[in-house]
């Protein structure tokens, strides 16, 4: 097929960005006859605001972008959707080495223990209560920022006053740990694996251990151009999710470490050790990255229902804002609906879905009389359960 659209795409030097470069390395772009600029931002910031001004058509977005753009939310209010989950899980809360001595001492044994290192990490801060620990989050408006938040609540600690939590850039994290400038952070791969390998600091808990297989990053596009350009959209969603599955192959995503690890400037060992789910401190796991899975490209209302809650919990959330009319014009079921057809991949039947307390995989029915064999959807200290 000839090329017909060119398109440029932004993403963050993260290794949940290999849908888009698969995308582009495997030919899936070009077999939907797109021809596309991948361009890496150095932050999410500038990613934000390159999409909202129309430098770039499309974004590997954090999974509450959408939302926070159409709303105004720390970015000028400019309707953003997304049509296609790009991952699951992915992040990682990782420490400075001296700190996680420090939570050693106080009790932690081994990784993806989320009570037990945040109890670790309380009885630190009250060893040490003239020091104020920073932990770095990539953006305010992120799963990383409600995570952290969530993870050390449930310790008792609060975040507004006991920590600092400030933003980093992913690409900065390692440096500002080895630098002193922060004591640990929560960060999407390769970050957390390169301080290890590196031997400035050590993963302790993962976000699948936190929220089991909850959205990670999105496809985000301007309302505007989807409503403009519907065709073009398909493809793109149609590429890209070809792309996802193609990786969901154990094998080949040691095949695509190599052109991830171009794309983010990253040795291509630290990238197959993260999509393999073989991050250092911690168990490994399959399921450590997700991308199409348990349909997980699916825009899920029922994980945008529990973005909507974290953001509440943050204060970020406007007063009147109407979560029940929000999310079906941000999170475009439809649309996935369009183009999984297109693929003959299953589609779940509903948009909403009970989640956060299935604590083994379940099956759910597709829009064909078949079924879905999903995740667990459990949330580490039982909170929040979805109806």
């Amino acid at each position: 097929m000839a090329h017909e659209h060119f398109l440029s795409i932004g993403y963050v030097a993260l290794v949940d960005s290999a849908p888009l470069i698969v995308a582009r390395e495997g030919g899936f772009f070009a077999e939907q006859g797109l021809q596309v600029d991948l361009q890496r931002e150095p932050s999410w910031a500038s990613l934000r605001d390159h999409l909202l001004f129309g430098d770039l058509v499309a974004a590997h977005a954090l999974a509450p972008l959408p939302l926070a753009a159409t709303l105004g939310i720390a970015s000028p209010r400019i309707p953003v959707i997304t049509a296609l989950t790009l991952s699951l899980n992915g992040n990682a809360i990782t420490v400075s080495s001296a700190l996680h001595q420090r939570l050693t001492d106080a009790g932690l044994t081994g990784g993806d223990q989320p009570l037990l290192a945040a109890t670790a990490l309380h009885r630190v801060i009250q060893a040490y209560p003239a020091t104020k620990l920073c932990f770095a989050v990539v953006s305010p408006v992120s799963n990383h920022h409600y995570q952290l938040r969530h993870w050390l609540q449930a310790a008792g600690i609060d975040p507004a006053t006991q920590v600092q939590i400030s933003v980093v850039p992913p690409r900065y994290m390692v440096e500002a740990l080895r630098a002193g400038e922060i004591d640990g952070y929560c960060v999407g791969e390769p970050w957390g694996t390169l301080a290890a390998v590196e031997g400035v600091g050590m993963p302790i808990v993962s976000s699948y251990a936190l929220w089991n297989n909850m959205m990670e990053k999105v496809l985000a596009v301007r309302e505007d151009w989807a409503l403009a350009q519907p065709g073009v959209h398909q493809a793109l969603i149609r590429a890209v999710l070809a792309a996802g599955h193609w990786l969901d192959d154990p094998q080949h995503r040691l095949e695509a470490a190599p052109w991830v690890a171009a794309a983010i400037d990253v040795p291509a060992e630290v990238v197959a050790l993260a999509l393999t789910g073989s991050v250092p401190g911690l168990p490994q796991r399959e399921d450590f990255h997700v991308f199409t899975r348990y349909s997980a490209n699916f825009p899920w209302h029922s994980h945008a229902h529990w973005l909507v809650r974290q953001m509440q919990a943050a204060g970020q959330w406007p007063e009147g804002a109407d979560a029940a009319i929000l999310i079906p014009r941000v999170y475009r079921s439809a649309e996935y609906r369009q183009a999984a057809h297109a693929l003959r991949i299953p589609v779940p039947k509903e948009d909403f879905v009970a989640w956060g307390g299935e604590a083994q995989p379940w099956l759910l029915a597709d829009d064909q009389g078949g079924t879905i064999r999903m995740g667990a959807s459990r949330i580490f200290d039982g909170s929040g359960v979805l109806p």
